[in-house]
C-alpha cells in the first residue's frame, strides 16, 4: 500500500508539472526553436544604430533570412569602444550572443576556456580553413588542440602611405642636405647622399625603403615657421604604426617557439626599440606634440589636410581617399620599410573572427548547422566584397582578395592587397595574455628617457616571466 501511495503521489506531481509547462510554454525542445519551428539566434557586432555601417549590416541579415526563411537573426550592435567590455561578460550568459565578432588573436584562449565552440565538424570540401579560402596566418591563432574555433571575418594590415606632392619636395635637396641629417651622420648609415637615385619610373621621389631613409625623410620634410612646425615629415603617433612593425621588420620576435620570452636577448627586438627611439628623437618632441595636438582626436586628419608627408596606417586609407572626391590627395603607397631584407618583410596584422557560443554545443545538430550557415554567409564572396567596399575593412576571404588584386588597376590599392601576404600578428601567449601591456608601458618610459634600452628590455622580460609564473 505504501508503494502504491508513493506512485500515486508521483503521478499527481507529474500531472501538475505538465500542466505548469503547458501554461508557461516550457518545452523539452531547444529555446532556439520557436513553436513555428523557426530557429532564432542572437548576433552581436561592432556596428550600432547610428554607425555608417549599421544599415548595411541589417541588409546583410535581411538577405540571409530571405534565403533561409526558418532562421531568424536578432541583431545587437555595440560601439567598438564598448564592445569588448560588454561581450566579455555576455558571452557565457544564457541571454548573450550565440554568434559574435571577436578578435582573432585570442580565439584560442576562448577555446581553452570553453567559451567558443569547436567549428571543425562543420567544415567540408566546399568550405574549410584551407589556403583556398583563408590566409594561414589568420587560422593559426584560432586553432586550439588541432581544432578551429573561429572563422576569419575581416582583417587589417599596415602599409606606408605618402603624399606624393609633399615627398617630391626632396627633389630640391642636395647631397649635403642628406648627409647632414642626423641619420646621415650615423655610423653605418644607408644614406648615400644621392637623392637623384630615389626617383621612381614616373619621375616622383619614391617611398623610403629603409628606416634610415625614413629618418631622413622625417627630418628633411619637416618645415618650421617662427619656431613652430607647419609641415611634419613623419611621426610614429600619426596613423597606426606599431612597435611590432619595427621588431618584425628587423627580424625579431618577442617569444621563441616554446612561447618563452626572449625580449632581452633577441637582436631584432633591440634594433626595433632603437629605431623607434630614433624616430621619436629626430625632431623636438615638444614641437611635434604641439603640432599633433592641432589635429584633435584623429591624427590622420593631418595627413588628409596635407600637413604630414608620410604615415604608416591600416588598409582603409585608399578607399577613404576615394571618398574625398575633389579633395583627395596625390596618394602613394609602399611596404613598411624592411631594410631590403626580404626575410624580414612583415607588417603587423589584426582582425576580427566570427565565433559561436559554446552554449550551442548542447543544442541539436539542426540548430548548430543553422548558426554555422550564418557564419558561412558572412564570409561568403558576396558579403566579403562588401566588407571592403562598404566598411573599408580588408576581406578575410582569400578568393575575394585575390580577385581584387586581379581586377584593380589602382597602384596604391595593389600595394595594400599585395602586402596581405606579408602580415604577421603578435603572438598570443596563453599564460600571459596581457603581456603586450608590459611592452607598451616600458616603451613609453624608454622614449621618455626614464630608462636605458637594456633596462627597458630587462624590465619587460622580467614582467612577462612573472606574468607566466603567476597566471
Amino acid at each position: 500500500m505504501k508503494v502504491y501511495k508513493n506512485r500515486k503521489l508521483c503521478l499527481v506531481m507529474m500531472m501538475i508539472l505538465s500542466a505548469m509547462c503547458l501554461l508557461s510554454g516550457c518545452s523539452s525542445k531547444s529555446d532556439k526553436i520557436d513553436k513555428d519551428g523557426n530557429i532564432n539566434f542572437n548576433f552581436w557586432s561592432i556596428f550600432p544604430e547610428g554607425d555608417p555601417n549599421y544599415e548595411w549590416m541589417l541588409s546583410v541579415i535581411d538577405r540571409f533570412e530571405e534565403r533561409n526563411p526558418n532562421i531568424n537573426i536578432n541583431y545587437t550592435g555595440i560601439s567598438f569602444w564598448d564592445y569588448f567590455t560588454k561581450i566579455t561578460t555576455a558571452m557565457t550568459d544564457q541571454a548573450g550572443p550565440d554568434i559574435y565578432l571577436q578578435t582573432i588573436k585570442d580565439t584560442g584562449d576562448r577555446a581553452r576556456g570553453g567559451v567558443s565552440m569547436n567549428l571543425t565538424p562543420f567544415f567540408d570540401d566546399t568550405y574549410n580553413t584551407g589556403e583556398e579560402f583563408f590566409f594561414s596566418q589568420d587560422i593559426l591563432p584560432m586553432t586550439y588542440k588541432e581544432n578551429v574555433y573561429g572563422v576569419p571575418y575581416s582583417l587589417d594590415n599596415r602599409v606606408l602611405y605618402y603624399n606624393i606632392d609633399i615627398v617630391n619636395q626632396l627633389k630640391d635637396t642636395t647631397d649635403t642636405d642628406w648627409t647632414n641629417t642626423k641619420v646621415g651622420q650615423k655610423t653605418g648609415t644607408t644614406i648615400t647622399g644621392k637623392p637623384s637615385d630615389l626617383l621612381d619610373e614616373n619621375g616622383n621621389v619614391r617611398a623610403p625603403q629603409t628606416y634610415d631613409e625614413l629618418l631622413a625623410y622625417q627630418e628633411l620634410l619637416t618645415v618650421y615657421k617662427s619656431g613652430k612646425i607647419t609641415q611634419l615629415g613623419f611621426d610614429v603617433n600619426i596613423g597606426n604604426f606599431k612597435i611590432e612593425n619595427l621588431v618584425f621588420t628587423h627580424g625579431g620576435d618577442f617569444f621563441d617557439a616554446e612561447d618563452n620570452p626572449m625580449v632581452s636577448t633577441n637582436e631584432g627586438v633591440k634594433k626595433g626599440f632603437e629605431t623607434w627611439y630614433e624616430l621619436t628623437h629626430t625632431l623636438s618632441q615638444a614641437k611635434v606634440n604641439a603640432f599633433v595636438d592641432t589635429a584633435g582626436d584623429n591624427t590622420t586628419n593631418l595627413f588628409w589636410s596635407g600637413l604630414v608627408g608620410i604615415i604608416v596606417s591600416t588598409n582603409e586609407i585608399p578607399w577613404q581617399n576615394d571618398a574625398l572626391g575633389d579633395s583627395k590627395i596625390n596618394l602613394g603607397a609602399a611596404p613598411v620599410p624592411y631594410n631590403n631584407v626580404e626575410e624580414n618583410r612583415y607588417n603587423f596584422s589584426g582582425g576580427f573572427s566570427l565565433e559561436l557560443s559554446n552554449r550551442l554545443s548542447k543544442e541539436s545538430e539542426e540548430v548548430q548547422k543553422a548558426a554555422f550557415e550564418f557564419v558561412k554567409f558572412l564570409t561568403s564572396e558576396e558579403i566579403q566584397k562588401e566588407v571592403l567596399t562598404v566598411t573599408g575593412n580588408m576581406p578575410a576571404n582569400k578568393k575575394v582578395c585575390d580577385a581584387f588584386i586581379r581586377e584593380t588597376e589602382d597602384p596604391v590599392k595593389k600595394v595594400v592587397f599585395n602586402e596581405m601576404d606579408y602580415r604577421k600578428p603578435y603572438q598570443y601567449i596563453y599564460d600571459a595574455p596581457n603581456w603586450f601591456g608590459e611592452v607598451q608601458n616600458s616603451l613609453t618610459d624608454y622614449v621618455s628617457d626614464k630608462r636605458s634600452l637594456e633596462e627597458t628590455l630587462e624590465r619587460i622580460q622580467s614582467a612577462i616571466v612573472q606574468l607566466k609564473e603567476t597566471y
